[in-house]
C-alpha cells in the first residue's frame, strides 16, 4: 500500500515541477548597450575641456565637492575601518613601473589590461568587463588611472575610473600578488 502511494506522489511532484518549468516564460538577456536608461548615459559627443592631468591634480587637491565629501567620510571612520586613502581617492604609486592616465570612452577601458605571470598562472589586471558595469554607458567619457609595480617578487597595482562630467568614481580597486620563486629547488 505504501509503495503505490510513494510512486504516485513522486509522479505528481515530478509532473508539477515539469509543468512549472515548461510554463515559465522565457526571459531573454539584453546587452547593456540595448538598455537606454543608464545612470551615466552616453556623452561621447560632449566637449570637456579639462585634461586628464588637470583632473588628476584637482583630485589630489580635493577641488571638487564630491571628493571633499569622500575624504570627510573617510576621516570619520574608525581607524580599523579606514581603507587606504590612495585607493579611495586615486594616487599614483611613487615607485611604480608604469603610471597610466587617459581620458577615453568607457568601452575602451577593457583593452588596457596588463598581463603578469606569478610563476604559476597568467593574470590580467585590472580585469574590467564593461558588461558588469551596467550603470555606465559604453559611450560615456571617463578618466582612467592605473598604477602598478611589477617585480620578480610581487605585483602591486591600483586603478580608478572617474566619470568626466560628475567627477565620481565609477570603478576602482587595488591588488597585491606575491610571485612564486621559480629558482628555488624545494626537492633537495
Amino acid at each position: 500500500m505504501k509503495n503505490p502511494f510513494l510512486i504516485s506522489s513522486f509522479v505528481i511532484i515530478f509532473l508539477f515541477s515539469f509543468s512549472i518549468l515548461l510554463g515559465s516564460p522565457v526571459h531573454s538577456q539584453t546587452n547593456p548597450s540595448d538598455n537606454n536608461e543608464y545612470l551615466y548615459p552616453a556623452n561621447k559627443e560632449k566637449v570637456v575641456n579639462e585634461t586628464v592631468d588637470e583632473f588628476y591634480q584637482a583630485l589630489r587637491n580635493l577641488k571638487y565637492p564630491i571628493h571633499q565629501e569622500v575624504y570627510q567620510r573617510y576621516k570619520q571612520k574608525p581607524k580599523q575601518q579606514q581603507w587606504h586613502l590612495d585607493t579611495v581617492l586615486f594616487k599614483e604609486m611613487p615607485d611604480a613601473s608604469v603610471n597610466v592616465r587617459k581620458k577615453l570612452l568607457f568601452n575602451e577601458v577593457e583593452r588596457l589590461n596588463y598581463i603578469t605571470f606569478d610563476g604559476n598562472i597568467l593574470s590580467t589586471y585590472p580585469y574590467i568587463d564593461i558588461n558588469y558595469h551596467q550603470t555606465v554607458s559604453p559611450d560615456r567619457q571617463v578618466y582612467f588611472f592605473y598604477s602598478f609595480k611589477d617585480t620578480e617578487k610581487e605585483f602591486r597595482g591600483n586603478y580608478a575610473i572617474y566619470d568626466v562630467e560628475t567627477k565620481e568614481m565609477v570603478a576602482g580597486g587595488s591588488t597585491y600578488m606575491p610571485k612564486l620563486n621559480l629558482t628555488r629547488n624545494t626537492y633537495d
